[in-house]
């Protein structure tokens, strides 16, 4: 399948599988993430069975989360320690994938190639009587769920190894308890139910008392001896799985398969073909952000914007052009010309036409990558919200602010919107890589469509982006299809990338109506 098939197939299932139109899949670049809105996956070879068989279980898997997986429950089980998150992981993967199942039947054969993968790469292991008390337990709420619960009949013996092995280490009735608090997975109904369900596996092991019954050995001679070296490793065993760190337990699957990709991957990076991806993977823009927690000096940007309207309407309005010519008739005559006559030119006459500025389509395009510090990310919003706010007040100009990390943009100010309704939306913090190259390319792609006879993208960064190649091609179809660029550096020398564009570099934002008129001096915009 190539990849334009490929990628389109798991938007269609994106689309269908998570009842929302605003998460999409990505196929682009080395590394696995999302931002909860959308999921990018690396590109691996997609001749490789296994890749696909693991990126296809991937869709599914984070897509399930997408939709059924609240993340405030996620935070609180993190805080739990890494037995108790473990436990909850596995019971959310069981209860969320069963859902993606019910939801959409063609799953059921993705994620159990996954699974397969799993067991092939040594993720999934079989249980041994070395294996520690967390990853043991760990093992029977995994494989009990995954096969019983969801099928994926791969794991029965595992699973009938694992359940074994517990019940030597705490007895019978203790993992009877177990098996059924596990067999109420199918009823949970969120996050916060896998939560409830392994709190009460905890409460279960800290009730673990052992009991004559329990034991497989003979009752004859010092059976309270016995008894009571029994149930000391039985306090052992459970006192280990409550204090066990994360190298004790079974490694979690997202980041296992998401590991793998990536290594995959990076197999395939040298691969000229990336690049032909640049058209199907351009960043969504969002007009939701959870981000939206940082600061703006709104004051300060309504002061700086008359004087930056100011040298933004040189600019644009000297854009003006006039042309003078002369003619063998008309109603004007240059009296400079007359003394040209005797020679036999007859060009007397003069006409003037004046043809008005373009009108004119900003992009700001504003890092908000992890690199940006608090102080700096501060002046960053400051000076875009100044600079839309200068151009609300220039007729025939319009402008939209986009802020770009990694994964989809964040649209602050649309288009047809006025700044000042949407003030609060440049209150943005930082976090993520910089995707400057990908960023770009979907701004342009976006003005490349507006009637407006001028495009000009105001890029505001702190450095280097981290995809030079599509930041390359990016540059190139600026170039191609007339859009200017102008790069505002915040506190830096130089911008990796942007070698061929002049860079107006700034430490305050008190400075951009300066920079503006360097825009002016060096003809950045003509």
């Amino acid at each position: 399948m190539n990849k334009s098939k490929l990628l389109k197939r798991f938007r269609m299932l994106s689309r269908v599988m998570s009842n929302r139109g605003d998460i999409t899949i990505n196929l682009t670049g080395n590394r696995c993430y999302t931002d909860y809105n959308s999921i990018t996956l690396p590109v691996g070879d997609l001749e490789n069975p296994d890749y696909l068989e693991l990126l296809e279980g991937a869709i599914d898997h984070e897509v399930g989360h997408l939709r059924w997986t609240d993340r405030t429950w996620t935070a609180k089980s993190y805080e739990k320690g890494a037995f108790f998150n473990a436990i909850r992981n596995g019971i959310e993967d069981i209860r969320m994938e069963r859902m993606v199942c019910l939801e959409w039947p063609g799953a059921i054969l993705n994620l159990s190639k996954m699974v397969t993968q799993s067991i092939k790469k040594g993720w999934f292991s079989k249980p041994t009587d070395s294996f520690p008390p967390s990853l043991l337990l760990q093992a029977v709420v995994v494989y009990y769920g995954r096969y019983k619960i969801n099928d994926q009949v791969q794991l029965k013996e595992f699973c009938e190894i694992a359940i074994a092995l517990l019940t030597d280490c705490i007895g019978q009735k203790p993992v009877h308890d177990l098996i059924l608090l596990l067999d109420t997975i199918p009823a949970l109904r969120s996050n916060q139910h896998s939560y409830e369900l392994t709190e009460q596996i905890i409460q279960l092991l800290k009730k673990i008392e052992f009991k004559p019954g329990d034991s497989q050995g003979d009752d004859s001679g010092d059976s309270q001896g016995q008894n009571s070296s029994v149930s000391q490793q039985v306090i052992n065993f459970v006192n280990e799985c409550l204090n066990a760190d994360e190298s004790q337990l079974m490694a979690d699957l997202h980041e296992q398969v998401n590991n793998e990709l990536e290594k995959m991957a990076d197999e395939v990076r040298s691969s000229n073909d990336m690049e032909q991806l640049i058209d199907f993977n351009a960043p969504l823009i969002s007009k939701n952000d959870r981000g939206t927690v940082g600061t703006a000096e709104l004051n300060l940007a309504k002061r700086l914007s008359t004087p930056i309207s100011r040298e933004l309407h040189k600019i644009i309005y000297g854009l003006d052009r006039k042309s003078v010519n002369f003619s063998k008739q008309g109603r004007t005559v240059e009296a400079n010309r007359l003394a040209g006559v005797k020679a036999g030119n007859f060009n007397v006459f003069k006409s003037e036409r004046i043809t008005k500025a373009p009108t004119m389509a900003i992009s700001v395009l504003v890092d908000r990558s992890s690199s940006m510090s608090a102080v700096e990310m501060n002046g960053a919003n400051t000076s875009a919200l100044a600079i839309n706010l200068a151009i609300d007040k220039l007729k025939g100009v319009n402008s939209e602010c986009i802020y770009f990390s990694a994964g989809d943009l964040y649209e602050a100010k649309c288009f047809k919107s006025t700044t000042k309704a949407v003030k609060d939306n440049f209150r943005v913090s930082s976090r993520g890589g910089t995707h400057t190259g990908l960023s770009l390319y979907s701004v342009i792609r976006r003005l490349s469509l507006r009637v407006e006879q001028k495009k000009v993208v105001f890029i505001i960064t702190d450095g280097q982006a981290s995809d030079l190649k599509y930041l390359e091609k990016s540059i190139e179809m600026s170039e191609l299809l007339g859009i200017q660029i102008v790069c505002i550096g915040i506190n830096t020398g130089m911008l990796y990338g942007f070698e061929n564009q002049e860079l107006l570099n700034i430490q305050t934002v008190e400075e951009l109506p300066s920079i503006l008129k360097q825009v002016i001096k060096n003809k950045l915009i003509a």
